[in-house]
C-alpha cells in the first residue's frame, strides 16, 4: 500500500463538528442553521457582484462558484483555476440556494448528517466523489472529481480507497458527495440498502483445504465476527481454541452470526494448516485477497489477534483496540457474547 499525504485543492476544509443531541432539522434554513452543517450547504452559489484579483483574475457578477465552507457571515468559495476566496454571505444567494435544495428533501433525508452516518452504517454509500484532490507520498497527483470506494466514517472525516493506486485516502466529509448519496439510501428501506460486509466477502471465501466455499447465511448475516490472525502469531494460537469453542456452541443458536478468518499468513499453506490444526468451523480470506478488499482492511489495525465485531453494513461494534490502545481480543469476544444474548443474530 502506498503511503499517502492528503491535500485539498481548496484552502479551507468543511467543518465536521456537529453537536450531540442536536434539535430536529428546521423547516426553513437560516444562516445559523448552516454553521457546522456541511450537510446543509448548497454545492454552489451565485455571486451578486464582480470580484477582481491580482493577476487579472475576475469573478463576474452572476457567476456560479463552489461552496467550500460556510463561516458565520462569510462563505469560502472556489471559482476554479486555483482561485479560492472568502465572500460575505450577503453577496451571494447562499440562503436561497440552500433552501431551494433543502425544500426538495424528504424529512428522512434532512436528518442525514455526520451524526446519522456515525450511528447508522447502512447509510454509507459504496462509492463517493471528491471535489478535492490528493497527492500521494510518491508524488502521484489525484485530481479533483475522482470517484473512490467509501471505506468508513469517523468524527474527523471519511476514509476512501483508490483501487487503482491501492491507497487509503483521508478526506473531509464536506468535500465529498457522501451526504448526497447517503440521502438517496435514506429513501430505501434499511434492509434493502447495500450490505457492504456480505458484498465484500462474497466469492472471496476459502475452506481449510484451500477450496472456494460459500456460506448459506452470508447474505442474511446480521453480526459478523472478523478474526484477524496468523499461524505464526503466538497470541493468536493462544486465543483461537477459546474462540473456536465459543463459536461451536453459539452458532447453532445464532443462525445470522457469520465468522471469518482474515489471514495474516503470507503462505496459503500455512493458513490452511492453521485452520485444520485449530479445527476452525469457519472459512477464511487469504492475505492476497484481503489486501484488495478495503471494506475488510479497514479493521486491520496492525496488531493481531484482532477480533472486529461489525454489523452487515460495516458499523464497528467492538474490536481489540480502544482508540489507539491494543486491549486484546477478549474485549470484543465479551461484547459478542452480550450481543448474541440480546438476540441480534437470531
Amino acid at each position: 500500500m502506498i503511503p499517502v499525504k492528503f491535500v485539498f485543492r481548496a484552502v479551507i476544509g468543511a467543518l465536521l463538528s456537529v453537536a450531540m443531541g442536536q434539535a430536529a432539522a428546521p423547516a426553513v434554513l437560516t444562516l445559523n442553521d448552516l454553521a457546522n452543517h456541511p450537510d446543509r450547504w448548497p454545492a454552489s452559489v451565485t455571486v451578486q457582484r464582480e470580484f477582481k484579483f491580482n493577476g487579472g483574475l475576475t469573478v463576474r457578477k452572476g457567476q456560479s462558484v463552489q461552496v467550500l465552507e460556510v463561516k458565520g457571515a462569510s462563505v469560502a468559495v472556489d471559482a476554479g483555476h486555483d482561485l479560492t476566496f472568502e465572500v460575505k454571505a450577503a453577496e451571494t444567494d447562499l440562503l436561497q440556494a440552500a433552501n431551494q435544495a433543502w425544500s426538495k428533501l424528504a424529512p428522512e433525508q434532512r436528518e442525514v448528517d455526520l451524526q446519522a452516518l456515525l450511528k447508522d452504517a447502512s447509510l454509507w454509500p459504496l462509492k463517493v466523489k471528491s471535489t478535492a484532490g490528493f497527492t500521494l507520498a510518491n508524488g502521484t497527483d489525484l485530481p479533483p472529481g475522482g470517484e473512490y470506494e467509501f471505506v468508513t466514517c469517523a468524527p474527523d472525516g471519511v476514509t476512501l480507497y483508490s483501487s487503482r493506486h491501492k491507497t487509503m485516502l483521508q478526506a473531509d466529509l464536506g468535500v465529498t458527495d457522501t451526504i448526497a448519496r447517503a440521502r438517496e439510501l435514506a429513501m430505501m428501506p434499511r434492509e434493502q440498502r447495500p450490505a457492504r460486509i456480505p458484498l465484500a466477502l462474497k466469492g472471496k471465501l476459502v475452506d481449510a483445504s484451500g477450496q472456494a466455499t460459500t456460506m448459506d447465511n452470508l447474505e442474511d448475516g446480521q453480526v459478523f465476527a472478523l478474526y484477524y490472525g496468523a499461524s505464526w502469531c503466538g497470541p493468536c494460537r493462544a486465543f483461537s481454541p477459546g474462540l473456536v469453542k465459543f463459536i461451536r456452541e453459539a452458532a447453532p443458536k445464532n443462525p445470522r452470526l457469520v465468522v471469518v478468518l482474515m489471514s495474516n499468513d503470507k503462505k496459503d499453506s500455512d493458513l490452511f494448516g492453521y485452520m485444520k490444526q485449530e479445527s476452525m468451523p469457519w472459512p477464511a480470506v487469504t492475505l492476497s485477497t484481503l489486501e484488495n478488499i478495503p471494506a475488510l482492511m479497514a479493521y486491520a489495525r496492525g496488531g493481531i489477534p484482532q477480533l472486529a465485531i461489525v454489523d452487515r453494513y460495516g458499523k464497528l461494534i467492538s474490536e481489540a483496540y480502544q482508540g489507539q490502545t491494543y486491549v486484546g481480543p477478549k474485549v470484543p469476544l465479551q461484547a459478542l457474547k452480550k450481543l448474541l444474548d440480546s438476540g441480534a443474530a437470531k
